[in-house]
């Protein structure tokens, strides 16, 4: 895996998360992230990362110059790698949380300029997604979630935009 823009655009990354976790290709995310930087202020924005897996997606909105990035996930072995970056590349605007993402966006959480959820395509709660996550939202936000082509959700998405196996859904409260 590799950074594909900003200051550490270029930058390699290990292996060393969990076996499980499907990594957003560098295709997919370049594309992610020209379509954002086209239509939102990345730089100085506050981003949440659910189901962060690898965190390669908070590498790329950090490098991209966001201000915050929180990035969730459950699995011990992805929360190391993570660290291990953050350490290693000395970012810290790179907060990394052990929990269950769809708690997160529970109570009275912070709102954030972006919500990116990746969550595993068979999450039972994936189609009510949309509605928990943009209520995280700051005025002006986007919720982004990759999730298989042809999924229906309770809230209807703004666009969605194929990349083979993969569709990334853009909602706006």
């Amino acid at each position: 895996m590799r950074i594909t823009g900003g200051t550490l655009k270029g930058q390699l990354l290990k292996g060393g998360f969990a076996s499980h976790v499907r990594p957003t290709t560098d295709f997919v995310r370049e594309a992610l992230m020209n379509y954002l930087s086209h239509r939102y202020e990345i730089d100085g924005a506050d981003v949440l990362d659910l189901f962060s897996g690898s965190g390669i997606l908070a590498l790329e909105f950090l490098s991209r110059g966001a201000a915050a990035v929180l990035s969730v996930d459950k699995d011990t072995k992805n929360i190391r790698y993570q660290q291990e970056i953050r350490k290693e590349k000395n970012l810290t605007g790179w907060q990394i949380s052990k929990g269950d993402a769809l708690k997160a966006l529970e109570g009275e959480a912070p709102l954030y300029d972006i919500v990116f959820a990746d969550p595993p395509y068979d999450l039972p709660a994936l189609v009510q997604l949309p509605e928990l996550a943009m209520k995280r939202l700051k005025p002006g936000g986007v919720f982004v979630l990759e999730h298989r082509p042809g999924m229906v959700f309770t809230t209807a998405p703004a666009e969605i935009r194929k990349y083979g196996s993969s569709a990334i859904g853009i909602f706006i409260p």
